[in-house]
């Protein structure tokens, strides 16, 4: 199963679309192929609702800031090592499916609401939070020198470390219809802690091969 969710799903489940998200988004993504749903829908929420406020808010808000870092790092690491055409396509893959990830904590953030599950709330203000934005600083700034296995040991840390628990715990605290299909999604394709090792060993070994 894909995690990105794209035109050509959205043509083939019109009726669940229109009914989690609404003709418009349905028709948005007609004349727009080149937009994933959630590009879509975040577009109508930062439109038309109203985000969580305070510290739920922001803490929804610093797991799609920790997301989006991660995927400029993969896109830096695809410009990187753009002459190798199969390891940029995964690096340019991970950076779409992190943005991906970003969009579905700003989805969240407009679908949140104060409850007994809602007990996990990071803030920037946070000393471990603060720590991983720091590291997620130095390894930007280190893409540029990095050989090809150093930029996939990079790419198996950062997916087993606090940027991937801040989002799973997160995610957990959400309980809405729109939010499971993209979760459905996500599981389908498996989480990045499983997906990511098995893609980078298959590029090693394809590269051994070659």
């Amino acid at each position: 199963m894909q995690a990105l969710i794209d035109r050509d799903y959205c043509l083939r489940h019109p009726v669940r679309i229109i009914r989690l998200f609404g003709p418009d988004v349905y028709l948005g993504m007609l004349l727009d192929p080149g937009k994933t749903l959630l590009e879509r829908v975040v577009e109508k929420y930062q439109a038309h609702a109203v985000a969580a406020p305070g510290a739920i808010g922001n803490a929804y808000k610093c797991s799609a800031l920790f997301e989006f870092r991660v995927a400029r790092i993969y896109e830096a690491m695809a410009r990187r090592f753009a002459d190798h055409v199969e390891a940029a396509a995964l690096f340019q893959q991970l950076s779409e499916e992190e943005m991906e990830h970003g969009r579905i904590m700003l989805t969240c953030l407009f679908q949140v609401t104060a409850g007994p599950n809602l007990a996990y709330m990071p803030s920037v203000r946070d000393p471990e939070v603060r720590d991983a934005l720091r590291k997620l600083r130095d390894i930007a700034k280190r893409v540029p020198e990095m050989t090809l296995d150093e930029a996939l040991e990079t790419t198996a840390d950062l997916e087993r470390g606090e940027v991937n628990i801040i989002f799973g715990r997160l995610l957990g605290q959400v309980d809405r219809a729109q939010l499971a299909l993209f979760v459905e999604h996500l599981s389908g394709a498996q989480s990045h802690s499983e997906s990511v090792p098995r893609r980078i060993e298959a590029l090693k070994a394809q590269r051994a091969a070659a």
